[in-house]
């Protein structure tokens, strides 16, 4: 017969599990779909877990997930409201709309993919043949009664309106325009500037790119960071939290590889095949290739904090902020349970991981793959 002690062990232990402090899989398999964009660095993560179906290793056997590619986040969050997708990788502009449309869809933040001093989404390029500025100081000036373009809604988009505040300029006109727009418009010169993200910029750009435009200025010279996060709909999280641990966790894994310098130049070759007319190098720049200082480059490339950090809370409380006085969002705050990490923290616990997972120092274009 079991003694008393050894049985309310066993109780306590299988309670702890259910409970999600310990390695618990559903019983069932799921069907699940996720939006990235593999044309954001921000989706690289996604972009490994889909090329190495790292979600194998977590999901229920027999679990299928279908990734589904977007240009912009936009996009994934009209799919995740229209409950055409559970999960979505998302940039810091999209990821904090989403979350306010709270009457159709409750959508929560649950992770970062990346945190970057204002390098992947922040980055002002010109027309090639623009003049070599001795900063981007003097770059951003030569914005005012200038043609801008970027995609509206996006977190570039977020960060044009912050230069154009902050500095005073009065660019002639700024067009809604894709990022395909944007780079067929610089090749036939109809826009003199625009402000995108990576790896656009290095595709298009002056440093292992067409070279149709230039790079010369970021966030970080506007000391105006920039970050990805992972986005789930709410019912989805409250009926599958199993479900939702285990994404965490292969998300988890897939941060985790992309650190490793050894394997920088694998993620290149995964990114390139979920692309189109990004090449290995070009992918390769756009998260490990060093920005010169003289156009906005910043010493660290990009940073993995997983979970919530003090810095990526000042992040979304700026941009709630910012986005409600833009009349983009009608809160100036997130929503009651929007921002959401607790299931990332346990994770990261779980694995004795460190928050940060660890930061990306940038290499030289020299080291680039080709």
């Amino acid at each position: 017969m079991k003694k008393p002690g050894l049985i309310m062990g066993c109780l306590v232990f299988a309670l702890l599990l259910g409970f999600g402090f310990g390695p618990v899989h559903a019983a069932e398999p799921v069907n699940i779909t996720v939006g990235y964009q593999p044309y954001d660095t921000i989706s690289y993560s996604a972009a490994v877990i889909k090329a190495m179906e790292l979600w194998k290793k977590y999901l229920p056997a027999g679990s299928q997930v279908e990734f589904e590619a977007a240009l912009q986040g936009s996009i994934i969050v009209n799919a995740m409201v229209a409950d055409k997708q559970q999960i979505g990788y998302l940039g810091d502009m999209p990821a904090v709309v989403s979350t306010t449309k709270t009457d159709i869809a409750p959508i929560k933040l649950v992770a970062s993919t990346g945190l970057s001093d204002g390098q992947r989404c922040n980055v002002i390029m010109v027309r090639s043949d623009a003049p070599d500025f001795k900063s981007p100081e003097d770059a951003v000036k030569w914005l005012d009664g200038k043609t801008l373009a970027t995609p509206k809604g996006s977190c570039a988009d977020r960060f044009l309106r912050t230069v154009i505040e902050k500095e005073g300029i009065k660019p002639k006109e700024v067009l809604n325009q894709s990022l395909e727009v944007i780079a067929t418009n610089f090749r036939v010169k109809k826009i003199d500037a625009a402000v995108l993200w990576e790896p656009t910029v290095s595709r298009i750009g002056n440093l292992v790119g067409d070279g149709v435009a230039k790079i010369v200025a970021t966030g970080y010279t506007f000391q105006t960071p920039d970050a990805g996060f992972v986005a789930m709909r709410s019912d989805f999280v409250q009926k599958h939290p199993d479900i939702a641990k285990a994404w965490l966790q292969t998300e988890l894994e897939a941060q985790q590889f992309i650190l490793d310098p050894k394997n920088w130049t694998k993620v290149a070759e995964i990114v390139a095949g979920q692309t189109t007319g990004i090449t290995t190098t070009m992918a390769w720049f756009s998260l490990f290739g060093a920005v010169p200082g003289n156009c906005g480059g910043a010493p660290q490339r990009d940073t993995k904090p997983f979970v919530f950090t003090p810095r990526v809370h000042e992040l979304l409380v700026g941009t709630y902020t910012f986005l409600n006085s833009s009349k983009v969002i009608n809160v100036d705050k997130a929503p009651e349970g929007a921002i959401d990490d607790s299931i990332a923290r346990m994770i990261v616990k779980d694995a004795n991981a460190p928050t940060p997972l660890g930061v990306i120092m940038p290499k030289d274009i020299s080291q680039a793959p080709r």
